[in-house]
């Protein structure tokens, strides 16, 4: 009965979170156009810019916060109550300050942008004031950010997704108020995204009172330097996965403003925004298995973590894949009819970079969750130090790339591609079975089995594309309902076989 409980409660997870990137991925499909056709490229490339701006700040923030979950969840397991008031009233501290660092920060750079950045004199203060309010929104966020660890702990992360979702909605709700009935600026969107930002704030706090009671806020009785320590310690390392994504992909659009151009940096954000959503989904859905790995890892019962490793690859296959491959078949005509204002130029360049980038995720999603075994057995030094030593590469090869040759904005695309893949098939899945003392091959050939359904799901799609061409959003949706039928059925009977074995002894069994 706790098996099943515990995969109905999986089922739960996975199906909020994903529901809440749906959410998320009708936003941008909302705003983008709105912003591109009524502002320019440049203008939409500036509010990618400023979060890649907070992802500068998280290097320093991730050396507390990128742990502590598991720390605090692993006292709770164990009924050390006292110990996870600990570490949750020392990380509030260790956010304040950092909040107050970060503030002074904003305030020197925000007025600046200028100085270093192309800017656009027509935007100027748009972009200004869009800077001050994401680090705004940043700021609350890490404030805050210990109350979310309470799904975590609770393995409630279905109720996480359902937290974004009324994020999401908050945020959609103020964005279409907000560009509708007072005027078309970029700032909007971030007063938004801080707006909402304050409605999970206080339902973080709340969430953390029912999922958790035994925490509680009580900085005077609780806080300590030891525990700080203790997270730095480990999460220390986590910064400089931190900054080795920055140096992946948080460059991205500063190098396109810098040595290309606003214009490029705006297609790039363009094209980089439904790429990354896939990316943050996978962010997402990976760490969902992690309470999974950590109960059977605290029991020691490693054949049942493995199993549970191997059952994760393919649920992120069965599910991912099958959109994946539909945005790089169908990307030049979605293009077209998403950025109608834009030229045939812009929408082949866009599609491009966005086919190139989006081919990362097809290895992401299946090593993702094993890149988790890493925090469930603390074992954070050697991953580290891979992440910095593919963002030290991946930047030194864009700069050679971007000045040697004709290249220009695909040069950043290319090198992260080629070196993140690299690092997926080759790292992952051999340290996720070191981490757990199997053999080096235990969890590769799970994913290699995986990756053989691409081309098939490839060929599938282009068939379908050719004997229905597309030219409208009717048509495009209708091919998509195929694709996905289709698809999602040889993806089930290829990954997800038991349901249909116990449909089939059914069967014969009346008979």
């Amino acid at each position: 009965m706790k098996q099943a409980s515990n995969r109905w409660q999986m089922s739960k997870n996975i199906a909020m979170n994903i529901l809440a990137f749906a959410v998320q991925l009708i936003i941008n499909f909302y705003i983008s156009p709105i912003v591109v056709s009524g502002i320019g490229t440049e203008a939409y490339g500036f509010i990618g810019l400023a979060n890649d701006f907070t992802s500068y700040a998280s290097i320093l923030t991730s050396v507390f916060n990128s742990v502590a979950a598991r720390f605090i969840a692993t006292a709770y397991y164990n009924n050390d109550y006292e110990s996870a008031n600990k570490y949750f009233n020392s990380l509030i501290v260790a956010n304040l300050a950092m909040a107050g660092i970060l503030g002074v920060v904003g305030t020197v750079i925000v007025p600046n942008l200028d100085t270093f950045l192309e800017i656009p004199a027509s935007i100027r203060f748009d972009v200004k004031l869009t800077f001050a309010l994401v680090f705004g929104a940043y700021i609350l966020q890490l404030i805050t950010t210990v109350f979310t660890t309470s799904t975590f702990v609770a393995n409630r992360t279905d109720i996480q997704g359902m937290r974004n979702i009324i994020n999401q909605i908050v945020r959609l709700g103020l964005i279409v108020i907000f560009l509708n009935f007072i005027s078309l600026r970029i700032y909007w969107i971030a007063l938004a995204t801080l707006g909402a930002g304050v409605v999970v704030a206080v339902m973080n706090v709340s969430l953390t009172k029912v999922l958790t009671p035994h925490i509680s806020v009580n900085l005077k009785k609780y806080a300590g330097k030891q525990y700080v320590f203790n997270l730095a310690k480990s999460g220390g390392w986590m910064a400089f996965t931190s900054l080795s994504n920055v140096l992946m992909h948080g460059l991205d659009l500063m190098i396109a403003n810098l040595f290309i151009g606003a214009t490029e940096m705006g297609l790039l954000s363009v094209a980089r925004s439904f790429p990354n959503q896939f990316g943050a989904v996978i962010g997402t859905l990976a760490p969902l298995f992690t309470p999974v790995f950590v109960a059977f890892f605290a029991k020691n019962q490693i054949d049942e973590l493995v199993k549970s490793v191997k059952k994760s690859i393919n649920t992120l296959a069965v599910l991912l894949f099958v959109p994946i491959c539909g945005f790089i078949v169908f990307s030049t005509e979605f293009y077209t009819l998403w950025q109608s204002s834009l030229s045939a130029e812009e929408i082949r360049i866009i599609a491009t970079l966005s086919t190139v980038t989006l081919l990362q995720s097809y290895f992401n999603a299946t090593t993702a969750s094993m890149a988790q075994l890493s925090v469930v057995t603390n074992k954070l030094k050697i991953p580290v130090l891979v992440s910095l030593g593919c963002g030290v590469f991946n930047f030194a090869l864009v700069m050679l790339l971007i000045h040697v040759t004709s290249l220009g904005v695909y040069a950043i695309v290319l090198s992260s591609t080629v070196i993140m893949v690299a690092r997926y098939v080759i790292f992952n899945s051999v340290y996720a079975a070191w981490c757990l003392g199997v053999p080096k091959k235990t969890f590769i050939w799970q994913a290699v089995k995986t990756w053989l359904s691409v081309p098939v799901l490839l060929a599938i799609m282009w068939g379908i594309k050719c004997l229905l061409p597309v030219s409208t959003w009717g048509g495009l949706i209708l091919d998509a309902a195929i694709c996905a039928a289709i698809c999602y059925l040889i993806m089930a009977l290829l990954y997800s076989r038991q349901p249909i074995v116990r449909l089939f002894q059914k069967i014969f069994h009346k008979s």
